[in-house]
């Protein structure tokens, strides 16, 4: 057998079982591939026939990789993102950028562009990581959640940029052949995106009759817009990857080729991570500029995030968990610091280094997001004056017989809709303050407030409540709620909502009247649906219709 394949044998094997080990870490998969580069670089047991190889197929997963990455553009998230989200995103990247940028040039001695390039970079946070451990923690639906997401989704887009940009910048930097770099991507952009989305498009709907035809052709249009990108404009396959995504993010067939194509790109960014592990391992790492990076960007995303969130009008505790979240550099950093080293942006030994510091930031940023709750209440009872929430509305409705909706947005937008339809007076408390100010325009009663305030009962007249329903997700705010209740003696009934029956146990002991199950209430109403069914069959589409009529009037806009 030939000596390479037993080599990719091995490269494989190491990365899959050190990715396998280290998720039981809770840290992603990754982490474990570039220890396995890093391991198996430190033993220098391949050739250079290998690592060459090993270098294509690095490339050719990171252009999958963007390729997907196109075809997966959530363009409604990004368009539903709200202002508060795009606020955030651009004074935390422009104040992280300067604080970066500053280091890189008068510390590190980069020129002016690789300078900015590197502190981009920089600013990225992992989006694999943070989505992960959201979902694990049951925070990825919260408001904090929607806003890391928002901003992580922007980054992405930013990242696409840079990656394109870089090898383009490898000669010179000077107007003129920056100019150029950008006629060369307008124009790949309007060739590639117009054949991909009327010409393209067309044939796979009109030739396409299984699903292996539709994969095989999406990735012949593929290695088209690459080979178009490279040979004929002389860009980088990453510009052709992303743009031959792009084109196809329309197409009838996108969701089975990301699908399909995901496999594929995970087998060559497999190798893309392994890689850069292997060359950190090969060469010394500057252990002093590793600790510099990792304090720069675990301190500087967590007080410039936090600064910044609070500016635009969040809460304390909401600002302290997104901070949190934002505090590793981003898988995305580590391909830009690939790339920047072929073009010749900078040294092996910087690669190195921040490659180091990212593997330090993700494993320190999950522990973090993991213990976000207990940090946060530690440090309310070191200094109370600084994190205890506040900016809530002080002052009192005088309501009486009312029912007070904590939460406005998804779940407790129908809930609204049909309390009021009911002639039900609602008071809303929720800590997402453009939610409280659009429910205030309509002319509903909105309270910007926390469920977890212990002041949150007297600003509500909980007292004088018909009853409290709760929509929100995080078990611990819900638990602190009742506890407050109990305390204080408020013997209102109290509806709450649980993801498990663990979580239902515990708040039923806890003192609540109901707890809503999401998974039982669907499986509940589907249920009264089909015996319907099986006596009318137009029943399904009289509650179409009747439920689209509640979506446009809940979702306006949005539906």
């Amino acid at each position: 057998m030939d000596i390479f394949l037993v080599d990719m044998m091995v490269v494989f094997a190491a990365a899959v079982l050190l990715g396998i080990a280290l998720r039981f870490f809770r840290l992603p998969s990754l982490v474990g591939q570039v220890l396995a580069g890093f391991v198996l670089g430190s033993l220098r047991v391949f050739g250079a026939e290998t690592i060459e190889v090993m270098r294509l197929f690095s490339t050719l997963g990171v252009t999958l990789l963007l390729f997907l990455v196109g075809l997966e553009m959530n363009w409604q998230g990004l368009r539903h993102s709200g202002k508060m989200v795009f606020k955030l995103f651009w004074l935390q990247t422009t104040l992280l950028t300067g604080l970066y940028g500053l280091f890189s040039f008068w510390v590190l001695g980069l020129e002016v562009v690789p300078s900015i390039m590197l502190a981009i970079a920089l600013t990225f946070s992992s989006t694999i990581l943070v989505v992960k451990t959201l979902s694990e923690e049951k925070d990825l639906g919260s408001f904090v959640g929607n806003i890391s997401l928002g901003m992580l989704l922007l980054q992405d887009l930013l990242a696409i940029v840079i990656l394109t940009l870089i090898p383009g910048l490898k000669n010179s930097y000077d107007w003129t052949s920056i100019g150029a770099l950008a006629w060369k991507i307008g124009l790949i952009l309007l060739v590639v995106n117009v054949f991909g989305h009327y010409l393209i498009s067309w044939l796979m709907k009109s030739i396409i009759k299984s699903s292996e035809d539709l994969i095989m052709f999406s990735l012949v249009w593929f290695f088209m817009s690459v080979y178009f990108s490279t040979h004929v404009l002389g860009l980088s396959p990453e510009i052709g990857g992303i743009l031959a995504g792009l084109s196809l993010s329309t197409s009838w067939g996108h969701y089975q080729i990301v699908s399909k194509v995901k496999t594929l790109r995970d087998v060559f960014l497999t190798v893309f991570f392994v890689l850069l592990g292997f060359e950190v391992g090969t060469d010394a790492v500057n252990w002093i500029l590793v600790l510099q990076i990792v304090t720069l960007v675990i301190l500087g995303k967590l007080v410039i995030t936090g600064v910044v969130a609070l500016w635009c009008g969040l809460k304390r505790k909401t600002a302290f968990s997104l901070s949190i979240n934002m505090t590793q550099i981003s898988e995305f950093a580590l391909i830009v610091m690939s790339i920047g080293l072929t073009s010749s942006l900078w040294g092996s030994d910087l690669v190195s280094a921040v490659t180091v510091a990212g593997l330090i930031t993700m494993v320190t940023s999950t522990i973090l997001m993991t213990s976000a709750r207990s940090i946060y209440k530690f440090w309310t009872k070191i200094l109370p004056k600084i994190f205890l929430s506040v900016g809530r509305e002080g002052e009192s409705l005088a309501l009486k017989g009312h029912i007070v909706l904590l939460g406005g947005d998804r779940t407790g937008r129908s809930i609204m809709s049909f309390l009021k339809k009911n002639g039900e007076t609602v008071l809303i408390v929720d800590f997402n303050p453009e939610i409280v100010k659009k429910l205030k325009n309509r002319g509903d009663k909105a309270i910007f407030a926390d469920v977890s305030d212990p002041d949150l009962l007297d600003i509500t007249d909980m007292r004088e409540a018909k009853m409290v329903i709760s929509t929100v997700k995080d078990v611990h705010d819900s638990l602190a709620l009742l506890s407050e209740m109990l305390l204080k003696g408020v013997k209102v009934p109290v509806i709450v909502d649980a993801e498990s029956a663990s979580q239902a146990a515990d708040l039923y002991r806890a003192g609540a009247s109901y707890v809503i199950f999401p998974h039982f209430v669907s499986g509940l109403h589907l249920g009264q649906l089909m015996k319907r069914f099986e006596q009318d069959t137009t029943t399904l589409s009289r509650y179409r219709t009747r439920q689209n009529e509640a979506l446009k009037e809940i979702y306006d806009g949005e539906f």
